[in-house]
């Protein structure tokens, strides 16, 4: 698994705006793949964070684009969504089915995880979109399977259930492909 990425937001093949958020732009397995990744960015304002429990993290940074990036871009609204008690009640649910697959997956993860994810995730500014809503603007394809995806894939290979996950991924995936022609 690669580098964990803080709040990247790509404009164009070329063009990204960066915003700091948290103690650390990267997180990286603390191993030598992690060292000499870390090592490439020395000298550079970016901070990385090396990890024992890289897998801990790496769910943590999953949980937040679990709910952060397919509601926004399902509703095609920014992170004010967020604040509403209806919105607050779905994304506690669909946290609390990510987290037990991360759970199974050998994630170090608390129990009011969930919780703990809603609460970081309302720290962000009401007008921050997600890359998930700012492709669904531009019409570029999603990241539905790197996120959404790879959360229901794990819960299948751990047998647990993630009928939510689940419906996220195929309301996504018809964003990208109304006709059901297969999905992007």
């Amino acid at each position: 698994m690669g580098p964990i990425v803080h709040q990247g937001l790509r404009y164009a093949i070329d063009r990204v705006r960066f915003r700091r958020a948290g103690e650390y732009e990267f997180a990286v397995n603390e191993d030598p793949d992690g060292s000499a990744f870390a090592e490439l960015l020395e000298g550079t304002p970016m901070r990385v964070l090396r990890s024992p429990d890289f897998n801990t993290l790496a769910w943590r940074k999953l949980l937040i684009n679990a709910v952060a990036n397919p509601i926004t871009a399902l509703t095609l609204r920014r992170q004010a969504v967020f604040r509403r008690e209806d919105v607050k009640t779905l994304c506690l649910a669909i946290l609390d089915e990510a987290a037990a697959v991360g759970r199974a997956d050998g994630a170090r993860l608390a129990a009011d995880e969930a919780g703990k994810i809603l609460a970081t995730l309302l720290t962000y500014p009401a007008d921050a979109g997600t890359s998930m809503y700012f492709d669904r603007l531009g019409g570029r394809p999603l990241e539905v399977e790197a996120l959404t995806g790879a959360i229901v894939a794990a819960g299948e290979r751990h047998q647990v259930p993630t009928p939510l996950n689940r419906m996220l991924l195929t309301l996504l995936r018809a964003t990208g492909d109304p006709a059901g022609n297969g999905h992007r």
